[in-house]
This record gives C-alpha cells, sequence and structure tokens, in this order.
C-alpha cells in the first residue's frame, strides 16, 4: 500500500496529463524550496537557478501527456533542475571561453551539525508542545486527530469509524484544527 504523499504525487501527476494547471502548481509548491536549495548548491546565481526551476516546470507541462509514467516527481524534478542547472552553467563558461575539462562542477553545500541539532531540538520541542496540545483536546477530537494523521483514513472511513456521517467527521475535524490553531498560536503569543 502506497503512502498518502506518494498517492498524492500519483494523482497530481493523473490531473497533469489531464491537463489541470492546479495540479501543476500544487506540485511547483510542494517541491519548489527543495529543487531551489538543490540547484543554488551548483551555482550560487540565484536569477539562473529559478530560470533553471521554472524551465523544468515549464517542460513538465509541455510534456505533460508522459506525466504518469514519471514514477516519483521529487527524484524527476531534482534531477531535471540538476541537468538544467549545469547546462546552463556549462552554455556560460563555453561562451565565456573558462570552461575547463577537469572541473566537471561544484557542488556548495555546508553542511551544520550544529544546524542540525538546532533543528532537530526545535523539531522535538514543538513535537512535545503538540502532544501536549492535544491531550487537552475533547476525546472524539483526539480520535479524529489520530484517524486522519496518523492513520492516514480517508474521511469516508473515519465516518464508519466513528459512527457518524461524513459530514459530521468534516466539521469535527475543521474544529479540531481551528481549536489547535487558536491554543498554539495564543501560546505562542503568551511566549
Amino acid at each position: 500500500m502506497k503512502d498518502n504523499s506518494s498517492q498524492l504525487e500519483l494523482d497530481l501527476l493523473m490531473r497533469l496529463q489531464e491537463n489541470d494547471e492546479q495540479a501543476l502548481a500544487l506540485l511547483m509548491e510542494r517541491y519548489y524550496a527543495e529543487l531551489y536549495n538543490y540547484a543554488a548548491s551548483f551555482n550560487r546565481d540565484s536569477t539562473l537557478v529559478k530560470d533553471c526551476i521554472q524551465e523544468v516546470f515549464i517542460s513538465l507541462w509541455q510534456r505533460r501527456d508522459n506525466a504518469t509514467t514519471i514514477l516519483s516527481p521529487k527524484y524527476y524534478l531534482l534531477r531535471a533542475v540538476k541537468n538544467r542547472v549545469l547546462k546552463s552553467a556549462h552554455r556560460a563558461a563555453r561562451n565565456a571561453g573558462t570552461l575547463t575539462l577537469e572541473k566537471e562542477y561544484t557542488f556548495f553545500c555546508e553542511f551544520s551539525i550544529e544546524k542540525m541539532i538546532i533543528e532537530r531540538q526545535l523539531s522535538e520541542e514543538k513535537a512535545i508542545r503538540l502532544k501536549r496540545i492535544i491531550s487537552t483536546l475533547s476525546k472524539r477530537q483526539q480520535e479524529i486527530i489520530y484517524l486522519k494523521y496518523y492513520q492516514h483514513l480517508e474521511h469516508g472511513q473515519i465516518a464508519e469509524l466513528m459512527n457518524i456521517t461524513t459530514q459530521s467527521v468534516y466539521n469535527l475535524l475543521h474544529e479540531t484544527i481551528q481549536k489547535l490553531k487558536t491554543v498554539w498560536h495564543s501560546e505562542f503569543v503568551a511566549r
């Protein structure tokens, strides 16, 4: 069974193949930051990097008839952006007369252990805070959060398990998320 992320990606590719521009926008929204960070590791020219990413998405749209042959959108996009950035850099170096055979490409990346530790600590703090806030929810609200976000069930499945209507699932989920947001933000402001 595929996880929800993989299923979403497959759905987006199918929608893309059906000329759904919103699917392309969702793919861009989902992957743009990762693509930018990866591409910027090969070339520090942010304009060139942004142009290359845009060209990749334009190319994907132009070749959308073959979109369902893509097995992993993330891999496909990372590879396409890398190739596009390296070709652009190669072409610029050739035009400037600075092309060298021994230097295939440069990879700029700072692997900061401190940054990873800080990010992990912040994630852990957020997880502890979220767990505490969830514990303040009613049992039904806790159950719906568990079924939706931990078990990744569809709304209809949740309705059957909780013995409520599908509309009630939407309502309860909306109410629960609103409460989580309110408590989360009120605690943030109180800090």
